[in-house]
């Protein structure tokens, strides 16, 4: 017997895993997971525009932690999410941190409950994709403190290479 797929064979089981190669266990954590997270994005999205510095602070921690988390557990999927899209909204149609986290969060518990009933994931998942987006712009940094962050490792990169 040969140790390779005939066409007859891979096309024979193709519609019986419908693509999950995770045992059912760890999909329902995968989902559980999901869930979760959404729900955290949801309860922390309040406090990033609270107004003592050190409790934003920490909610944008926790925050950018949580969204990291999904983007990872929907990785685990097989879903990825890209940074950009032709035809993705602009930066000054985005709406405030608050509202993207809690969107984001919204939308992942959507598609964790959605994929736990077995629906179609085709029109979720693009609105998932857009959600993580505009959090992900909501979240990051503002260019200029990403030019500074990049001047001081270059700045530290030529003082290594200096002292080396």
């Amino acid at each position: 017997m040969s140790e390779y797929l005939s066409p007859e064979s891979f096309i024979s089981g193709f519609g019986k895993t419908a693509g999950n190669y995770l045992p059912p266990e760890f999909l329902e954590f995968l989902r559980a997971e999901l869930l979760r997270s959404g729900k955290a994005l949801r309860s922390v999205a309040p406090a990033l525009e609270h107004d003592n510095e050190d409790v934003k602070e920490q909610a944008h921690l926790a925050a950018t932690a949580q969204f990291f988390y999904a983007l990872g557990l929907l990785y685990t999927r097989g879903i990825i999410i890209p940074p950009e899209v032709p035809g993705a909204s602009s930066r000054a149609e985005e709406p405030s941190p608050v509202t993207a986290c809690e969107v984001f969060g919204e939308a992942l518990e959507r598609f964790a409950r959605e994929q736990g009933l077995g629906r179609g994931i085709g029109r979720e998942l693009g609105e998932l994709s857009e959600k993580a987006r505009l959090c992900f712009r909501a979240l990051a940094p503002e260019s200029e403190q990403l030019e500074r962050v990049r001047d001081e490792s270059v700045r530290l990169g030529r003082k290594k290479a200096v002292n080396a």
